[in-house]
């Protein structure tokens, strides 16, 4: 018995972790140390924080192995080095997204318990993807969030598939580029390009031709393949139904339909909780395998097969 109460009193209090390492990438403490030797005194004075309260947030992140002392000079760990936004790997963004609204959102999972409808919504009076759209910084943020995740995620997809016999692709709700430069990247020959909403593409900052629009009203009729990553997920099923007819109109006979998706027949732990988030958030949900082939063939396209990219993540591939 004290067992299992010890591990609820233990759970009830993880998210303070997690928060103190948000506060500290909030207010850019890695950054700063990564940048100059610092003592726990100077970086109070020059960031205006409180001394007493900085000594106990180091000492968390210490324990954390983010940071440790030489004498008095503050040193990352190279785990703490991934909270820095110049490194090539950085995890800063993704950390924050987890805090602010994506928090709030879940402290509220009870309305959506009850209601079915997202908890988003009900908190700042919009869904989630247009209040972030009005805001450049959020939308920013959370893009970049997005790119850290999918950098990693799919950086061995072409080892996964082989893209190279296409002609073009477009990837559509591509974001930031992750995983079409990944495809690129592998794939040179290959046409390639990017189309998300025009506020989204006028972030984006590599070389892939890009194409502005919305893929509930339509997409570019450009390539022979069309490419969606955790696009779907995001949305009901009548709303993925329309995404995926304007994805079927857009190819030409023969075209390719590739869904990167969590599918929750194919994850071994952690699938609902993957689900709860989408609920709360956007009114998405996570689906099996099952799930998504009747989507793709209530739209006329050919379910043909799905591969395993990483843990999470599964590779379906359809065609019209």
């Amino acid at each position: 018995m004290i067992e299992h109460r010890n591990e609820l009193k233990g759970l009830f209090t993880q998210y303070w972790d997690y928060l103190a390492v948000y506060a500290a990438c909030k207010q850019n403490i890695f950054d700063c140390i990564q940048n100059t030797a610092v003592s726990i005194n100077s970086l109070a004075d020059n960031e205006g924080f409180d001394l007493e309260v900085l000594k106990e947030l180091v000492s968390v992140l210490k324990q954390q192995k983010l940071i440790h002392a030489d004498g008095e000079t503050l040193k990352l760990t190279i785990k703490g080095e991934l909270l820095t936004e110049s490194h090539p790997y950085s995890l800063k963004y993704a950390c924050l997204n987890w805090g602010a609204e994506h928090l709030t959102a879940w402290q509220n999972l009870d309305y959506t318990l009850k209601s079915g409808k997202q908890a988003f919504n009900h908190l700042y009076g919009k869904p989630f993807f247009e209040y972030i759209s009005n805001d450049k910084e959020k939308l920013l943020s959370y893009h970049r969030a997005m790119y850290e995740y999918a950098r990693d995620d799919y950086e061995n997809i072409y080892q996964v598939h082989d893209f190279s016999k296409h002609h073009s692709i477009i990837d559509v709700g591509g974001g930031l580029g992750a995983l079409i430069n990944t495809i690129k990247a592998h794939n040179p020959q290959v046409n390639s390009y990017l189309f998300d909403k025009p506020e989204v593409i006028d972030l984006y900052k590599g070389d892939i031709p890009v194409i502005g629009g919305d893929f509930f009203q339509s997409i570019p009729k450009v390539a022979d393949v069309v490419i969606m990553s955790r696009v779907l997920h995001d949305w009901s099923d009548d709303k993925s139904t329309l995404i995926l007819n304007n994805a079927f109109e857009s190819l030409p006979k023969g075209g390719v339909l590739y869904l990167v998706e969590n599918l929750t027949d194919k994850i071994d732990d952690g699938a609902a909780i993957l689900s709860l988030n989408m609920h709360a958030l956007t009114g998405g949900f996570e689906r099996s395998l099952p799930e998504y082939k009747k989507l793709i063939k209530s739209t006329g396209f050919k379910y043909i097969e799905s591969k395993k990219v990483n843990d999470l993540q599964s590779l379906i591939i359809a065609e019209k």
